[in-house]
C-alpha cells in the first residue's frame, strides 16, 4: 500500500508513471541494473534506459561507473522535495515575469478589459483533470453571488484533492451561496466532511453529470470523465461557456435537479444507519382534478350570465354545496376515487418502496437464491399470502392474490404485490445483468402473478 502512495505522490509532484515506478523500485533496493528494472516493471530495456536517462537529466537518479551500470535514486521524500523546489522556482519566475509585463502593459490591459464586455459569448474546451479543477478554483474565486456544483458519484474525491475545496469553503464563509449536489457512495462519504457546514449539500440517485455554474453567467460542463475514479484523468474534458443567456437556459434543469434531490442528512442514513429514509413521492392520480372535484360536487357548468342578487338564492347555493361536500366527508373509500385519487397506484408505490427497503436491508447477501429465500420468508411471515416457486427453466415465483375490485375497500393486494415487486426489481435489473419479468395469470377461480428471473 505504501508503494502506491509513493507512486501517487511522485506523479503529483511531476513525474510520469514510468519514472515514478523506477524511483519507487530503487527505493526498495539501490544499485539496480537497467535489465533488472525492465524485468520487474515489465518494460523493454530500451524503455528502461530512456526513462533512467530522463531521471538522470532531472538530477533524481545517478549511475555507477560499473559495467553494466547500476543505478541509484534519491529517496521518495528527497525526490518530492526536489521537484517541489523546482516548481516553486518556476512559479516565482512566472510571477516575476507577469509583474514586469503588467508594469509595461497596464494601459493596454485596461482598454482590452473594457472591450471584453462587448464580445459575444465564448467557449473553450479544457482537457485534463488538473486543468479542470484549476478552472473550477478560478470560477469559485471569481464568484460574487452563487456557485453550484454537480459532482456525480466521484467528483468529491477529485475536488478535495485540489485547491478548489479551500476556495469553496472560503467562498461559503464569505456569504456566497454554495450549493453542491452529488450521488453519495459509501467509499467517498468521508470526503464530504471536508466541506464547510455553511455549504448546502444534497444527494441525487444515479447522478453522473458534472458541472460548475458561477453567478448564473458561466458554466463548466464536463464532457468526458475517466471511469476509474483514482486514475489520473488526463483525458477528462469539459466545455467552458461564458454566456449569460446559455447559463439562464440551464437554470431550469439545475433547479429541477435540486428540487428532486434529497437532503444530505437524510440520504446518508442509508450508509450510517443502514435504512432508507428518503422522502417517498407519490403520484396520486392523473387527469384534470378540477373536472373530478366539479363532478363530485355536482357542478355541471357555470352560468353564462349573471343573475340578480337575492339573499334566498345565495342561501340555496350554500346549502347545495354543503350537502355535496358532506357526502364527500363521510369517510368512504369510494369518495377518494371520486376526487381522482388512484388508490391502486398509491398502494403499489408504497409497496414498491417497502420492497426496495427490504432489498436494501438484505444487500449483504451475495447469493441470489439466498436473497430470494429471505424475501419470500419475510413476505409469508408478514402474513401477506402464500408463495410458490419453481427453478426450471428459470427461477419463478408465483403469488396468489385476491385482486377482486371493490370501490369501498382499499386495494391492499396492490401493496402486497408491490412489496415483492419492489424487492425483486431492486435486486435484479439490467445493471446487474439480470432481467425480471412480471406476468399476470388469470384463472377462473383465482388470480396469480408470476415473476421470472432471467439471467
Amino acid at each position: 500500500m505504501i508503494i502506491i502512495e509513493w507512486k501517487e505522490l511522485l506523479i503529483t509532484a511531476g513525474l510520469d508513471e514510468k519514472e515514478a515506478n523506477i524511483v519507487c523500485m530503487l527505493n526498495q533496493g539501490q544499485n539496480r541494473k537497467a535489465s533488472y528494472l525492465a524485468k520487474e516493471l515489465k518494460l523493454s530495456r530500451l524503455d528502461a534506459y530512456n526513462t533512467l536517462s530522463k531521471l538522470q537529466e532531472k538530477g533524481i537518479v545517478s549511475a555507477t561507473a560499473d559495467r553494466p551500470m547500476k543505478f541509484n535514486s534519491k529517496t521518495v521524500h528527497e525526490t518530492a522535495d526536489y521537484l517541489m523546489n523546482l516548481k516553486e522556482q518556476q512559479i516565482s519566475m512566472i510571477k516575476k515575469g507577469l509583474k514586469d509585463l503588467d508594469s509595461k502593459t497596464e494601459s493596454t490591459s485596461k482598454s482590452y478589459s473594457k472591450d471584453q464586455n462587448t464580445i459575444s459569448p465564448k467557449f473553450s474546451v479544457i482537457k485534463g483533470r488538473t486543468h479542470l479543477y484549476t478552472k473550477i478554483d478560478n470560477m469559485i474565486q471569481s464568484s460574487q453571488e452563487r456557485i453550484f456544483l454537480s459532482l456525480g458519484r466521484f467528483g468529491i474525491l477529485h475536488l478535495t484533492k485540489s485547491s478548489a475545496i479551500d476556495s469553496l469553503n472560503n467562498a461559503a464563509k464569505k456569504g456566497i451561496v454554495c450549493e453542491v449536489v452529488a450521488c453519495l457512495d459509501k467509499r467517498t462519504l468521508k470526503f464530504y466532511n471536508e466541506l464547510d457546514e455553511s455549504i448546502t449539500l444534497r444527494h441525487s440517485d444515479n447522478l453522473n453529470s458534472q458541472l460548475c455554474l458561477q453567478d448564473d453567467e458561466t458554466i463548466l460542463q464536463f464532457l468526458d470523465v475517466e471511469s476509474n475514479p483514482v486514475g489520473k484523468g488526463r483525458n477528462d474534458a469539459a466545455l467552458f461557456i461564458e454566456s449569460k443567456h446559455f447559463a439562464n437556459s440551464q437554470l431550469d434543469l439545475i433547479e429541477k435537479l435540486w428540487q428532486e434531490s434529497i437532503e444530505y442528512d437524510i440520504a446518508i442514513k442509508r450508509f450510517t444507519e443502514e435504512f432508507i429514509a428518503d422522502p417517498l413521492k407519490l403520484v396520486i392520480g392523473e387527469g384534470s382534478f378540477l373536472q373530478q372535484i366539479s363532478s363530485a360536487l355536482n357542478i355541471d357548468e357555470l352560468p353564462s350570465s349573471d343573475t340578480p342578487f337575492k339573499i334566498e338564492n345565495l342561501q340555496e347555493v350554500g346549502n347545495t354545496i354543503s350537502e355535496a361536500r358532506g357526502k364527500l366527508s363521510d369517510g368512504s373509500v369510494s369518495n377518494l376515487r371520486l376526487l381522482g385519487i388512484d388508490l391502486n397506484l398509491m398502494f403499489r408505490q408504497i409497496g414498491n418502496r417497502i420492497g426496495e427497503e427490504l432489498s436494501f436491508s438484505l444487500d449483504n447477501i451475495d447469493s441470489d437464491f439466498e436473497f430470494i429465500t429471505e424475501v419470500m420468508d419475510w413476505w409469508e411471515y408478514a402474513g401477506l399470502g402464500e408463495l410458490n416457486y419453481d427453478i426450471s427453466p428459470d427461477f419463478r415465483i408465483i403469488v396468489d392474490l385476491d385482486m377482486s375490485s371493490d370501490d369501498d375497500k382499499f386495494p391492499i393486494w396492490e401493496l402486497d404485490d408491490g412489496i415483492l415487486q419492489g424487492a425483486l426489481f431492486q435486486r435484479f435489473s439490467e445493471e446487474n445483468k439480470s432481467l425480471l419479468r412480471r406476468t399476470i395469470i388469470e384463472n377462473n377461480d383465482k388470480s396469480q402473478i408470476m415473476y421470472e428471473i432471467l439471467k
